[in-house]
């Protein structure tokens, strides 16, 4: 009998201790790091645009009076804004095709580099390079701002004009 209680005596410590180990081990997955939200919320952007999802979920993406800023400096404010951006961005092309070459998350930041071969509507083809750099509180984008040579985008010079 002496050996049983000897037994339980050391049985007991290591089966806290293996208790204690896999508490730990389920706390780190229901605990997510902060990153995992903006992980998710990266994958979705890049999702949908890659897609071409219409229409695009603004409301599922953005926050209620969040800002954009294109390379040109045009910002604009809102689902409003959004949607007018949308718009003409529709009208100047008939088709693009978004390839995702990195995507970075940081401290409430996402950064996604952007290959795009974008089919204008003056029967153009340009290769356009773009870094957008989306700012998220909640959850969802509350600003962001894109980099690209806006030049790429502009009509042609007419012949015989000086540029």
């Amino acid at each position: 009998m002496a050996k049983s209680k000897g037994r339980k005596a050391k049985g007991k410590p290591a089966r806290a201790k293996k208790v204690r180990k896999v508490a730990k081990k389920v706390a780190r997955k229901v605990a997510k790091p902060a990153g995992d939200g903006l992980e998710a919320l990266a994958r979705k952007i890049v999702k949908v645009t890659a897609s071409g999802q219409t229409p695009f979920p603004l409301h599922e993406l953005y926050a209620e009076g969040c800002t954009s800023t294109e390379a040109s400096g045009q910002t604009v404010t809102g689902f409003a804004g959004l949607e007018e951006k949308l718009r003409q961005w529709e009208s100047m092309q008939s088709g693009t095709t978004w390839s995702a070459r990195s995507v970075w998350t940081g401290k409430n930041r996402i950064c996604i580099e952007w290959d795009a071969v974008v089919s204008l509507r003056d029967g153009r083809t340009v290769n356009l390079s773009e870094v957008a750099i989306h700012d998220v509180k909640g959850g969802k984008i509350v600003a962001e701002r894109y980099y690209y040579n806006p030049m790429a985008l502009a009509p042609p010079a007419a012949a015989g004009v000086p540029s």
